[in-house]
């Protein structure tokens, strides 16, 4: 994958350090630069094209899951469900929608559709460092 003007500035941080992410998109393009960027941040990303993938992969990961970046279209099952499926395999793990519409969920961060990298990894930052909530 080439790489982008301003890409090689971002570095792996001690934050981002064995965190493990999954990634559920059904656009081979979105999931690769997706995963590429939070590769280059030093995440552990479990990338897929499906939302029964995302489920297996944050069940049998060696390393919790702590956030799941799904877009709202993941193939196979909807945003809301695959979000609610991922909460009972870890009710502390966080969610990003990579969305165009608007998806009320307590611990779930928006990021509208098109977005730049830079906006991607503050989002997941952010939502990292959000105290981790379990919802009733």
């Amino acid at each position: 994958m080439p790489v982008l003007p301003g890409y090689d500035s971002y570095m792996e941080t001690e934050d981002s350090q064995k965190i493990a992410l999954v990634v559920a998109d059904n656009r081979e393009t979105v999931l690769r630069s997706v995963s590429a960027t939070l590769e280059k941040a030093g995440f552990i990303v479990l990338a897929t094209s499906s939302g029964s993938e995302a489920i297996k992969y944050a069940r049998e990961s060696a390393h919790p899951v702590e956030l799941a970046v799904i877009d709202s279209e993941a193939k196979g099952i909807n945003a809301p469900e695959l979000a609610g499926q991922l909460d009972e395999i870890s009710p502390l793990m966080r969610t990003l929608l990579l969305t165009s519409e608007a998806v009320p969920r307590r611990k779930a961060g928006i990021l509208h559709k098109p977005f730049r990298r830079a906006r991607l990894l503050g989002q997941v930052f952010e939502i990292l460092d959000r105290p981790k909530v379990l919802t009733a």
